[in-house]
């Protein structure tokens, strides 16, 4: 069924919807020093409410050069500097920073239960603008059971919807360019764009709950890039 905020845009949500911790004026971002964000995730301790992912092993620049070269893409510098001083996965927003590591010989990265190997990251991240109007017109147009003479013809027209939905919504050219750097919980997770006019920037996939795909903000920066959101994340640990 369709969702009761559909036809709503989405709320201003800071960085991500996973903490409910108000965040302050960020005010100018400061270069980051990897080497200390290291050692302050190390000292880190686990709150009940949190799902705490370990910090894994950073990778070596050889590493680094065998995953561009594979995927075809240069990852954004503040995410290279993460995977060479801090790990290549480990706590952060939500689940924490999903890992990257090589399966079978091959660079994916690996989520609660799947496994992304990008085969388009060289192709340009398609949106400019929040896209959530798209998934408001389709559920808009949900079938109305009283507009059907019999129970199995508005079954097949609600069908019918639930296909059309989930070939536009869920098409994967409209992630074309993006990894999923963050899983949420419950089918919602954060990209980082890593080609296109949006390269470097955090967006919010939030196509599971109708909130369709939106980026990512903090007070008085309607765009982040991947270091501005996990300094946020890792300064609200402290308040």
């Amino acid at each position: 069924m369709p969702h009761d905020n559909a036809t709503q845009p989405p709320t201003n949500q800071a960085a991500t919807s996973s903490s409910s911790k108000a965040r302050p004026y960020a005010g100018p971002m400061q270069p980051i020093n990897w080497h200390e964000i290291r050692e302050r995730v190390l000292r880190m301790t686990p709150s009940v409410e949190q799902m705490w992912r370990d910090l894994e092993p950073t990778l070596t620049s050889g590493e680094l050069d065998d995953l561009q070269q594979q995927i075809g893409a240069e990852l954004p510098n503040d995410y290279q500097q993460f995977l060479l001083h801090v790990g290549r996965g480990g706590p952060g927003p939500s689940y924490g920073i999903t890992p990257v590591g090589k399966v079978e010989g091959r660079w994916a990265w690996r989520g609660e239960g799947y496994e992304h190997r990008p085969v388009n990251l060289a192709d340009p991240f398609p949106l400019r603008t929040s896209d959530w109007r798209v998934q408001a017109e389709l559920e808009a147009a949900y079938p109305d059971w009283f507009a059907f003479a019999t129970q199995a013809n508005y079954e097949a027209a609600v069908q019918t919807w639930h296909d059309r939905h989930d070939s536009i919504v869920f098409d994967p050219r409209r992630t074309y360019g993006a990894i999923p750097i963050c899983e949420e919980g419950c089918g919602l997770r954060a990209l980082l764009i890593v080609t296109g006019p949006e390269r470097g920037h955090i967006w919010l996939d939030h196509r599971a709950d109708g909130r369709g795909l939106t980026p990512a903000w903090l007070p008085h920066h309607p765009r982040i890039t991947f270091a501005q959101w996990y300094r946020d994340w890792i300064e609200r640990q402290s308040t």
